[in-house]
């Protein structure tokens, strides 16, 4: 009896020796998975860098995929971390921890060589409406107007048509649809005399490409006065998570939200 108890106790010592250990205690490689707005997806790389070399055992995997599939994606828990440029609805917030990390400005485009510096909103809503059709009409050259818009399944189209009519805007833009990158958008608008859009650019990228920024009632989509409220075409910033986030994924938030109220500037973004 005696002895068969001491070969049971030997067996079970030796099977606990060869049951694999807890992915934590083998110190499995933690995987966080980010994804979303592409205006987004530049800076939140150039944090993740720095965040790997500090965290070496946690992988960090950046996509992109737009405001959209960011927000489906986190809540059928396919991603950790949504990058985000648009307000949520509140069913789309039933299920997510939001937090907001800043403001991004749509910039408002226009072909090289127009004299025009700035434009009211109403103008803005009556040339996408088609009832200001030619630039004189607001000081401009004797030129006809031709609007561009984007898709209406992209965040940056829904932004910039509820900032210039409201919200369940049901009428119809008088515009040309481009659904393109914003190097496409740049080039179009520079290409085309007498063109009108508008897109998630750097002032400086806009200036290389020798397209002209407008200001909107007075203002150019400056730091200051995005950071003060004064442009009035802004969209939100947001971090989504399904449910609160904890441990590494808290962690990235955090400091990414910290890199980004230093970097995330017209001047600075990628």
């Amino acid at each position: 009896m005696i002895g068969t108890l001491f070969v049971l106790n030997l067996l079970l010592t030796l099977f606990s020796l060869t049951m694999p250990l807890p992915a934590q205690a083998q110190g499995e490689q933690k995987k966080i998975i980010i994804a979303g707005a592409q205006s987004i997806t530049p800076l939140a790389e150039q944090f993740s860098i720095k965040f790997r070399k500090d965290h070496p055992g946690i992988e960090v995997d950046v996509r992109g995929g737009g405001t959209n599939y960011a927000i489906n994606a986190a809540r059928r828990g396919e991603i950790d971390i949504g990058l985000i440029t648009r307000g949520l609805n509140p069913a789309e917030k039933a299920d997510l921890h939001v937090e907001l990390f800043g403001q991004d400005a749509i910039i408002l485009l226009t072909y090289p060589g127009n004299p025009i510096s700035s434009l009211t909103l109403d103008q803005i809503r009556r040339m996408y409406l088609g009832q200001i059709t030619n630039w004189h009409e607001v000081g401009g050259k004797n030129k006809g107007i031709i609007p561009l818009t984007r898709e209406k399944s992209s965040a940056i189209h829904a932004i910039f048509i509820d900032s210039l009519f409201g919200k369940g805007f049901n009428g119809q833009e008088k515009a040309f649809t481009i659904r393109a990158s914003k190097e496409k958008v740049l080039r179009t608008i520079k290409r085309i005399e007498g063109s009108i859009g508008y897109g998630i650019v750097r002032l400086e990228e806009a200036g290389i490409q020798g397209v002209k920024v407008l200001g909107v009632e007075g203002k150019l989509p400056t730091e200051g006065n995005i950071r003060e409220g004064f442009y009035p075409l802004t969209r939100p910033q947001l971090l989504i998570s399904r449910g609160a986030p904890t441990d590494a994924v808290r962690e990235w938030m955090l400091g990414f939200s910290r890199f980004a109220s230093r970097n995330n500037t017209p001047e600075n973004r990628p």
